[in-house]
């Protein structure tokens, strides 16, 4: 079952997708800024294409405490819960920006905004998968 990762801000939402067997994440597509409702419909569609997990990057500060965006995040969380057959993980993300824009430049494909957010969302996915593997199952730790 593939899993789904999701990098949301207030304009746009990276969305990385692994392969069937759960061991590397790709980019998948920038999608415009859309509200936990809207999410639900498009995590829905993907559902029904054999997603069965739904990680959402949890933007920590660098000191490990919850801001505005993270309270965000935990809003379309509550909202994915809602869905049957999808289990949703909250991930903390601190410096998958980085870590994408660093990927990107590497590749010589380094561009602000659309192709560094479905990176990031990428690299949210990979530390999920890689923690899923490492322990046999991974807890949210968000």
């Amino acid at each position: 079952m593939r899993s789904l990762g999701l990098d949301i801000g207030r304009r746009r939402i990276g969305v990385a997708l692994s392969d069937p067997l759960g061991i590397y994440a790709f980019p998948l597509e920038t999608l415009p800024g859309m509200s936990p409702e809207e999410i639900c419909a498009y995590v829905e569609e993907r559902a029904r294409e054999g997603v069965g997990t739904v990680v959402l990057g949890y933007p920590r500060t660098l000191r490990g405490h919850e801001g505005s965006e993270a309270r965000m995040v935990r809003d379309y969380a509550q909202a994915l819960a809602s869905l049957e057959g999808v289990r949703v993980v909250v991930w903390d993300e601190r410096l998958s920006t980085v870590e994408a824009e660093r990927r990107l430049r590497e590749a010589g494909r380094l561009k602000r905004g659309k192709k560094v957010d479905a990176q990031a969302a990428a690299v949210i996915l990979q530390s999920y998968l890689d923690a899923v593997r490492g322990k046999g199952e991974a807890e949210t730790n968000g």
